[in-house]
This record gives C-alpha cells, structure tokens and sequence, in this order.
C-alpha cells in the first residue's frame, strides 16, 4: 500500500512536468528491472486492489490514468505484463473523452467501466509495429 500510495501521489506530479510516454518508459524499466526487490508472489487481482485501497484513503482524487499507470507499474515489479490502453469517446456535446485502463490476458483488470465500449482505444502503447 506504501508504494501504490507514493506512485499515486508522484505521478501527476510527473505527469505535468514531462512528457507521458517518457514517465511511463521510465517507470517501466524500472519496475521490469527491479523485480527481484520485492518480496512475495501476489496475484494481480491483490496487486490491483492494493491500487484501489490506497487511491479511496488518500486526499484528493486522481484521474484514470494516474490510477492505471500506478496499476501497471506495481503489476510488472511483480512479473505481470498488463496491456496498458488508452481510449477516446466523442460526447453528445462535441468534447473529446478519454479513459485509461488494463487489461490482462484480455479481461480488464482497472480501469472498469459499465461504457467502456464507447471508448475507441487507440493503438497499444506497447506496439512495436504501426498499424
């Protein structure tokens, strides 16, 4: 819960003084190289708990993708390799929406919601090829 707390704290601090994809590329070495630090082999259903537990104690709020980015780095220092998405929704009103979540052997683990088809999800931020 320590971790996921100070990862939701930091990252939207991070967020707004650096680019997303350079955030999330570092925060993913590290958690992919510093597996054999962290005790325990929890299953990702706690790992993503621990996410939610912490997000509803702490002050404030945070937004999908903050929540989802914490998710994905504590899951990956655990051996798990969620698929990180990102989708956009036109409202009624002509806005642009956009939610964050993952998903893990094609079910979504964070991220839920009862309208998440609406959401076109963009291109896997794990791609390594261009569609």
């Amino acid at each position: 819960l320590l971790l996921a707390s100070t990862l939701l704290l930091l990252l939207p601090l991070l967020f707004s003084i650096g680019s997303f994809a350079r955030i999330r590329r570092g925060m993913l070495l590290f958690s992919d190289g510093a597996e054999w630090m962290v005790p325990g082999t929890p299953k990702h259903t706690r790992v993503v708990s621990a996410v939610k537990v912490a997000d509803s104690h702490l002050p404030g709020s945070r937004t999908c993708l903050v929540r989802s980015s914490t998710a994905e780095v504590l899951l990956r220092l655990y051996g798990f390799t969620p698929e990180h998405r990102i989708g956009v929704a036109k409202e009624d009103s002509g806005e642009i929406s956009a939610h964050s979540w993952l998903k893990l052997d094609g079910e979504v683990i964070i991220g839920e919601l009862d309208d998440l088809p609406r959401f076109d999800p963009l291109p896997s931020l794990d791609a390594t090829e261009v569609v």
